[in-house]
């Protein structure tokens, strides 16, 4: 049972939007921890540096010159991995804030989507919206929101901004090229269900959500009831 539950557990969630929006308002400090947690090598060469300018320093203080030397090249050591710090913080620093400012036709699209500024508050969910294609075509689009760490699929479109968005085609009808009132009742249509769509994925959000949450009440009732069980067997944990 509780490895069932855990495993659901471990499904995808949807994202909260205050939850998108920390890495954007504190960008300094997430880009020092995704620094950090991805220069492996870069660790354990400032470690090194510090372990040897730390014992040759002990050394030198305890009288054995000789030492100095690691004092010494632990020093040099560790000024060349600043600068290497530095330059990775720089380059963690351009990949994040490069598409921020930067527009595109999709991410207009979405944002003068009818429906736009009625999505959830709570929960960034997935948005849709519509596109004229030159072909004839009513191309409806869907708007999945990424977080900081993300990358679109390879099907998936890259939309810039605060937070990002991996846009893709959903569907499409063809409008009547011949008759413009047509083809913009046909638009308002495809507008329309685009709209339902959108309200559908939200309302879907906050179900996953509350399972989520059910399912987490259920797992403590479940650990705390076979904690209960088990001082009439003998046994210290739930393992074996």
């Amino acid at each position: 049972m509780l490895e069932y539950c855990d495993r659901a557990m471990t499904g995808e969630r949807p994202h909260r939007r205050r939850e998108l929006m920390v890495p954007y308002e504190q960008p300094y400090r997430h880009v020092l921890g995704t620094t950090w947690r991805h220069q492996r090598d870069l660790r354990l060469a400032t470690t090194l540096a510090g372990l040897l300018w730390l014992a040759g320093a002990t050394g030198v203080a305890l009288g054995v010159e000789e030492l100095g030397i690691g004092a010494g090249l632990g020093a040099f050591l560790g000024s060349i991995a600043i600068l290497l710090w530095l330059a990775a913080i720089a380059r963690t620093s351009w990949r994040m804030t490069r598409s921020w400012d930067r527009s595109s036709e999709l991410g207009e699209v979405r944002a003068c989507r009818p429906q736009a500024g009625s999505e959830d508050l709570e929960l960034a969910h997935d948005e849709f919206a519509v596109t004229v294609e030159d072909d004839g075509h009513l191309v409806t689009w869907r708007f999945r929101p990424l977080s900081i760490s993300e990358h679109p699929a390879e099907d998936e479109t890259e939309i810039p901004g605060r937070p990002r968005y991996a846009a893709s085609p959903v569907g499409e009808t063809t409008f009547d090229p011949l008759d413009t009132a047509q083809a913009a009742e046909q638009l308002v249509a495809a507008q329309t269900r685009a709209a339902e769509r959108e309200s559908a994925s939200a309302a879907a959000a906050h179900a996953t959500l509350a399972a989520d949450s059910d399912l987490a009440a259920l797992v403590a009732e479940t650990r705390a009831t076979a904690a209960a069980l088990r001082e009439a067997t003998g046994q210290r944990s739930g393992r074996r």
